[in-house]
């Protein structure tokens, strides 16, 4: 029998018989110790450590357990380094052990290079179900860690990447792919979906014409990024398919198959779950983006077609294009409980916040106010012709109207269209997007030679700027962003 093969089978039969159904977290006190050292630190689903300025650990389960009093460090590399200066090789008393990733000269990820590591550092296993990063150069004297670990290689996402030289079919005709960024773009990295394109192409604020362009599955119909940006969620046009992807390594975490094609999708921020709405498959798909799984389908009565969620009192407000009317659904004692709210017909745009529901009419061009606990109409307010994009921001709707460009504020406290203020005339703009750590809404269009910033501290256009990309889908990330 091979006994390196051995020796991993029963590490890995310790290591399951270990971690059990919790195989992705680290033990609480150990994590505690981590966190008291490095406060900014946090746990990914797979049991990974991350921190900023793109620095990783990968820990190592030990093959027996060993029971002590208090967490401390039995040893580092370099020796005597205190956890707080961040250490290659961390071995804590209990068997634990963490490996910092690091990116070597050639920009792939790698881990220490020290052969004569403690036997209980060598012998430790890699949680099996770690997303490894891509293109992981392993030391041979850590190999023995991987376990059955496979690691994919940069060739193998299915995010390609063009070469600049490669010209995309589904590019824009020449200057249609310049996006001249500003102060506001500053240590940004942004992703743009151009018009009718299935590609990503990706700029920062170095160059006006893209640094490369990622492939997807299919053309997007909707992006949705978690609260640090760091991992999005496609829903796709005529697909069933969704696929998450990470934004720092650019390959597909996972790719999830539903019963029917989604609609619409929002992100529930606080616990990192994404609510995807299907109006032909008649439900509300839960997607955990923690653990990169659907979690839970809520099967209705009604067709779900436009989705919003309020974390204060966590509820679902959907949308049926169908019946014309928004409903409200609840977590209930044993299942979710759909409460009929009222009529908006031809809806662009759900909101929520604790009291109310506001549904967005495209045709009637106003505001229709609901009270989610009487569920009852309140009242509607006009706002200008033909909104398309909506934005909730502190206690006020930034409401896009895209017929004869205007940007209408509607304060909901005090039930009124605060100010309107008329965009450039000629371009159609269609989109809202909140740039990351910017009091700034980015406004763009299919069909814009432009981009528009608007300040909200001062409520009011602040800029702008010409550009040269038909924007169907926008992301904007913070470059420095952790793993």
């Amino acid at each position: 029998m091979n006994i390196k093969k051995s020796i991993i089978g029963f590490l890995l039969l310790t290591f399951c018989l270990i971690s059990g159904a919790d195989a992705s977290k680290l033990p609480d006190d150990v994590w505690k110790y981590i966190k008291s050292n490095l406060p900014d630190a946090k746990q990914r689903f797979d049991s990974v450590v991350t921190l900023k300025n793109d620095i990783m650990y990968i820990p190592l389960y030990p093959p027996a357990l060993k029971e002590v009093e208090k967490i401390e460090t039995e040893y580092t590399y370099p020796l005597a380094t205190p956890l707080k200066q961040m250490p290659e090789v961390v071995l804590f008393n209990n068997g634990y052990a963490l490996l910092k990733v690091f990116k070597d000269e050639n920009g792939n990820y790698t881990l220490t290079k020290k052969d004569d590591l403690p036997i209980k550092v060598r012998l430790g296993l890699m949680p099996q179900d770690m997303r490894t990063p891509v293109g992981l150069k392993m030391p041979e004297s850590l190999k023995l860690t991987l376990g059955d670990l496979l690691i994919p290689s940069k060739d193998e996402t299915s995010l390609t990447k063009l070469d600049d030289n490669q010209k995309s079919p589904y590019s824009p005709a020449i200057k249609r792919n310049e996006f001249i960024s500003g102060a506001e773009f500053k240590d940004k990295k942004i992703f743009i979906n151009p018009k009718n394109s299935k590609f990503l192409e990706v700029y920062d604020n170095s160059s006006v014409n893209p640094l490369y362009e990622l492939k997807l599955s299919a053309m997007p119909q909707k992006i949705i990024t978690n609260s640090s940006n760091e991992v999005a969620l496609i829903i796709y046009w005529n697909s069933k398919d969704i696929d998450i992807i990470n934004l720092k390594d650019e390959n597909v975490i996972a790719k999830i198959n539903v019963d029917n094609i989604p609609n619409d999708a929002v992100l529930n921020k606080k616990e990192n779950i994404v609510y995807v709405a299907s109006s032909l498959g008649q439900a509300v798909y839960v997607i955990d983006l923690n653990s990169a799984k659907l979690s839970k389908v809520i099967k209705l009565d009604q067709k779900p077609f436009k989705i919003a969620y309020c974390e204060l009192d966590n509820s679902i407000s959907f949308y049926d294009e169908y019946l014309s009317r928004v409903f409200n659904l609840t977590k209930g004692v044993s299942d979710y409980v759909v409460q009929p709210i009222g009529e908006v017909k031809n809806l662009s745009v759900i909101l929520s916040d604790v009291a109310n529901i506001y549904g967005i009419s495209r045709t009637d061009s106003e505001i229709h106010v609901f009270d989610k606990t009487q569920a009852k109409f309140i009242q509607s307010y006009s706002i200008d012709k033909k909104p398309t994009d909506a934005i909730f921001y502190d206690n006020k709707i930034y409401a896009l109207c895209s017929k004869e460009g205007y940007i209408d504020v509607f304060d909901t406290l005090k039930n009124k269209v605060i100010t309107r203020e008329k965009l450039p005339e000629g371009e159609f703009y269609s989109k809202l997007t909140i740039i990351p750590d910017e009091k700034n809404i980015l406004i763009t269009g299919l069909s814009a030679k432009n981009y528009l910033i608007y300040d909200i501290e001062n409520i009011k256009l602040s800029k702008k700027q010409d550009s040269y990309v038909n924007v169907s889908n926008i992301i904007i990330t913070n470059k420095n962003q952790g793993l």
